[in-house]
């Protein structure tokens, strides 16, 4: 029972006490004490939901940092350049970076910021030919 609830429960010992009859000023008093009763059940429930969503939170925050350690342990830090290919997009003029199996790819590149073909035009390398490693 919340300190609220307690509160309510004393005010409604306090009206029984006073053996209140059934005037204009009773009834006014029983109803206020039934609507803080009403208040203090509705704050409780609200009460368990923040904490439910509390340690749904948490239980997330703990998942991110599991993920985020796995990629730290999967990245060494040290990229190789020689595996990307630095392209500015003529579409959006954004520089990105592709790999060599998204260039070797039947898909083509697409710019990831504007999702717009990028054609590459490869200096030695003629139409159909494939890249050579």
């Amino acid at each position: 029972m919340s300190y609220i609830s307690e509160k309510v429960a004393y005010l409604d010992g306090l009206a029984d006490g006073l053996s209140l009859k059934d005037d204009a000023t009773g009834k006014v008093l029983r109803g206020v004490i039934d609507t803080l009763g009403a208040i203090a059940e509705a704050l409780e429930e609200q009460d368990e939901s923040i904490d439910d969503l509390s340690d749904c939170v948490d239980g997330i925050y703990d998942e991110l940092d599991d993920i985020e350690s796995m990629l730290d342990d999967d990245y060494d830090g040290d990229l190789d350049e020689d595996d990307f290919i630095e392209v500015v997009c003529p579409n959006c003029g954004e520089t990105v970076y592709f790999d060599e199996d998204m260039i070797d790819s039947d898909d083509g590149l697409i710019c990831p910021n504007c999702n717009v073909t990028i054609e590459l035009d490869i200096p030695g390398i003629e139409d159909g030919e494939e890249i050579e490693d």
